[in-house]
This record gives structure tokens, C-alpha cells and sequence, in this order.
């Protein structure tokens, strides 16, 4: 593939009829611009790969898990994308060296490049070889950025065709998709074969349509509704909708597992509402399980379905939720539920893993089982929750946390050490806040009970009569359109 002319700062602007002057120069740097982010994405890129570690070998899994968390700390991101980034890196420089030179070179932008490494993922190491070769040959300095995506789909469209398609069978999913714009909302996707995912549709559909209509029949003849597990029918006067009752349908089905016994849940789910959100006086959203947004009318009605309320207590200052006292070996049901509050996802440093079941309550300074006194407490303190990966990696000896006074955690990742980071404590990002509107409304509070006193005993008018009226020239009403801008600029509350 090659371009119909060479791309220079002359060619660049022809092409889009720049004239000479400030804007020729900054399109010409821009150009200049792009080339050295390619060079430099290149330098990083080579810096990733030595951290890569083969997939095949299980023995090397600890090395691989330490060297992604020490990326993920270094480059401000998740282990799940270092894990990415790193098996990247080392595709671009070992498995595609020709079009990693054109990257080096400045020829090859890296949106392209990414692109590229992004459609060879799931090719064998021969066929990357083979997309090299031909993608290294291209004009890539000159090419329109459209060509070069019709090319690289046409190139990547042979390989699939020389591949076999997965059988539907083997794509059968469920998984869990968190809504973009925390608004409450989750979504459960299954993805399976067309007729089964066809038949458990018109099933639901049947199911959903003669349920609708028993409901119509009994709020007509005025007896029982029937499946109205939420009143809603009874209080609407009106059935069900269709979309609710696939829902409620669907959600209320016991799950059939041929007898398997299914053990129950390890650990309540927690939802911390804070106290004027559920006294009305707030709509500061609550939080599910430590991590997921709800608004605040939702946990209102969660909290009234509720018979039973645990109360936590945050420090006004720094929302931090505050310790509860322990002396014993293996946590307390009410320490463990604690520390899910602190540590709703994994403990360790970029770590999104969930700590609602498969993660450990870890001492962070080891417990000596032969001399308690010694070792380090079952506290709060000394305690945090991590997945089993990092739980294993810590037990090993390859990460080592240190908990701070203040409550942050100093992290050691490596053996010889590769990097040290520092973690400050989680805590309830609402309770500062509200700790500091509750102590404004006690000010103004007492500023009022002070001036109905000394309007009680009259000092109120002894002090206008020694100063007597307002001079308009001297001290101005305040412009209401400067307070507006000033409540503006004021930070928001997250």
C-alpha cells in the first residue's frame, strides 16, 4: 500500500489549503508532534516488555502477579490493564519487529499501532508474524488514516477466514454490566446459541403475558391479584406491565441445580446510607457494597424494608470509619463486616478485584500463633481484605504492606524490591461534608439564639442608636450576582 504522495509540511499544507503564516507553523508542529508521541510510545513500550512472563508456565504465576501490580503502581492504572499493556509491549517488540521499528522511526502514529496489536491478540504467533511483514511494507508515513483502517480490516478478514469459528456452544456467558452513569441500574447479560436464547425469550414472553392477564381478571372481578409481590398492581389499580413481570419473573425464579446444595452468602450486603440521606435532608448518594452508586429515594426504601440497622460511625474530618476493638486470633463477624466497609475491593494497590467472597481477612503484621503478644493484633489496625492472587503473593514473601500510623498502608512490591508506594485509608466521602454542614447550621444556629438575646435585653437597639443609621455611600449592599458567582466557584461536594 502505497500513499499518492509523500506526507511533508509542504504536502500537509496543500492538502488542506493552509496558507504560510501562525497557522502553517502549528500545523506543521502538530505533525512534528505526532511523530515524537509515536517515538516516545515506542521507548515506553520497550520498557514494558522485559516485565513480560509466558502465560504457560502455572509455576510463574507469582512472578507474573508481581510484576503486573508493580507496573499498575508505576503507571497509575489497574493490574488488569498493566497485565494488557505489558503483553502488548512484548508482542510489539518480540513477536512484530518491523512495524515496532516504523513506530520508532515516528512513521506509524500510535492510535494505528494499537489498533493493529489490538486486532492480532487472538492470532497465533505466525500469523502476527505475517501482519508484521505485510503492515511494515505499507507507506505508513504518508497513508490517510482511513485507508489504513480499510487495509488493516481487509488483512485482518483473511486470517478469519483461514480460522474456525467458535462454536455458539462454547460462547455461553453471563456477566455483569455496571450502568455508565451510576443512576442505580445494573445489567446481567447472557449470551448463548440463537435457540436457546430465542426459546427462554418467548418463554418469559408466555409466562409474563398469562400472568398480565390474571392480574387484569382479578382487579376486575376484585379478588386476590395474583404475583403481585410488590403491591404495585394493588396500588396502581392496573396490571403489571409486560417488561416488569419478565423482570419480576425472571428475578423470582428459584434456580434449579440437580439437587447441588448451594451454601449462603458468606457476609450480609452492605449498604451505608448516610444519616441525613436517610432522614430526607439529603439526596447524597448511598453506596452498595462499598462501590456502586445508589440515589438516595433508592436507599431510602431499602433502609425501610429493613428490620435491622447497623450503625457506623466516620470521623468528621477525614470520613474515615472508626476502629472496633478486637483480641482474638480470627476476626469477629462484626470486624469482618467492617472490613468489607474499608475494603470493598481488593486491598492491594490498583487491585479492582470485589472482596464480597472470594478474598481473605489478612493480618497485615503476621500473628504469632505461639506467642500472641508478640505478633501482630487481630485489630482493625492490622487487618485488610485481599483477593487470594495477592493473598498467595503476600504469604510468599513478594509484596509486603506496612500500616502506617495515620492508618495508610506503605506497600513494598517485589523481591529484590521494584517499587514502593503509599495507600491512604478508605473511608465515607460523605462524612466530611456533612460533619461540616452540620457545624455551619450550628453556627448559624447559636448567631440567632445570640441576637434574639440581645434583642431580649435590648442591646440590639442600644447599638443602632450609638451608630446609628446605614450610610448607603459607605457600606453598599452586597451585589447579589458576585454571591451567586461566589457560591459557584466554591468546590463541589465530591
Amino acid at each position: 500500500m502505497r500513499a499518492r504522495a509523500r506526507l511533508t509540511e509542504d504536502s500537509l499544507l496543500r492538502r488542506g489549503g493552509v496558507e504560510p503564516g501562525a497557522d502553517a507553523r502549528t500545523i506543521a508542529r502538530l505533525l512534528e508532534e505526532e511523530r515524537e508521541d509515536s517515538r516516545r510510545h515506542a521507548r515506553r513500550l520497550a520498557d514494558l516488555a522485559p516485565f513480560w512472563i509466558d502465560h504457560e508456565d502455572p509455576d510463574l504465576d507469582d512472578d507474573r502477579e508481581e510484576r503486573s501490580l508493580a507496573v499498575a503502581i508505576a503507571t497509575r492504572t489497574t493490574t488488569a490493564i498493566a497485565s494488557y499493556r505489558i503483553a502488548d509491549a512484548h508482542t510489539a517488540v518480540t513477536e512484530m519487529p518491523a512495524t515496532f521499528e516504523r513506530l520508532t522511526a515516528g512513521d506509524m502514529p500510535v492510535e494505528w499501532h494499537t489498533r493493529m496489536l489490538k486486532a492480532v491478540r487472538d492470532l497465533t504467533a505466525v500469523q502476527r508474524a505475517q501482519v508484521d511483514e505485510i503492515v511494515a511494507s505499507w507507506d505508513l508515513a504518508s497513508v490517510p488514516a482511513d485507508r489504513f483502517r480499510d487495509e488493516l480490516r481487509q488483512l485482518r478478514s483473511w486470517f478469519d477466514r483461514e480460522m474456525s469459528a467458535p462454536r455458539p456452544e462454547s460462547l455461553r456467558d453471563v456477566s455483569l454490566e455496571n450502568s455508565l452513569h451510576d443512576d442505580g441500574t445494573a445489567c446481567l447479560r447472557i449470551t448463548g446459541p440463537i435457540p436457546e436464547i430465542l426459546d427462554l425469550a418467548r418463554r418469559l414472553d408466555r409466562s409474563a403475558k398469562t400472568v398480565q392477564a390474571r392480574q387484569r381478571r382479578a382487579l376486575e372481578e376484585g379478588e386476590p391479584i395474583p404475583f403481585d409481590l410488590d403491591g404495585d398492581a394493588a396500588r396502581g389499580g392496573k396490571a403489571m406491565s409486560q417488561a416488569a413481570l419478565r423482570y419480576a419473573i425472571l428475578l423470582r425464579t428459584e434456580l434449579d441445580t440437580g439437587g447441588v446444595e448451594i451454601p449462603a452468602p458468606r457476609h450480609r450486603v452492605n449498604v451505608v446510607v448516610p444519616v441525613l440521606t436517610l432522614m430526607g435532608l439529603s439526596d447524597i448518594p448511598a453506596l452498595y457494597d462499598g462501590i456502586h452508586p445508589l440515589p438516595a429515594q433508592m436507599a431510602r426504601d431499602l433502609a425501610a424494608a429493613e428490620p435491622v440497622w447497623h450503625r457506623v460511625l466516620a470521623d468528621p474530618a477525614d470520613g474515615g470509619f472508626l476502629p472496633l476493638p478486637a483480641e482474638r486470633y480470627r476476626p469477629s463477624a462484626e470486624q469482618v463486616e467492617h472490613l468489607r466497609l474499608l475494603h470493598p475491593r481488593c486491598a492491594a494497590p490498583c487491585c479492582t478485584h470485589t472482596t464480597t467472597d472470594d478474598a481473605e481477612n489478612d493480618h497485615i503484621e503476621e500473628f504469632d500463633h505461639a506467642d500472641p503478644a508478640r505478633g501482630g493484633p487481630t485489630s482493625l489496625h492490622n487487618l485488610h481484605r485481599l483477593d487470594w492472587r495477592h493473598h498467595d503473593l503476600k504469604t510468599a514473601g513478594r509484596i509486603d504492606p506496612v500500616r502506617e500510623p495515620d492508618g495508610a498502608t506503605t506497600w513494598t512490591v517485589g523481591s529484590p524490591a521494584l517499587i514502593t508506594t503509599r495507600v491512604a485509608p478508605r473511608g465515607d466521602l460523605a462524612a466530611p461534608h456533612h460533619a461540616k454542614a452540620l457545624m455551619e447550621s450550628w453556627e448559624e444556629f447559636c448567631w440567632h439564639r445570640d441576637l434574639d438575646q440581645m434583642q431580649a435585653i435590648g442591646e440590639i437597639d442600644r447599638i443602632l442608636q450609638e451608630w446609628g443609621p446605614a450610610d448607603p455611600l459607605h457600606d453598599p449592599p452586597p451585589d447579589p450576582e458576585d454571591e451567586s458567582r461566589q457560591r459557584w466557584e466554591q468546590d463541589p461536594p465530591f
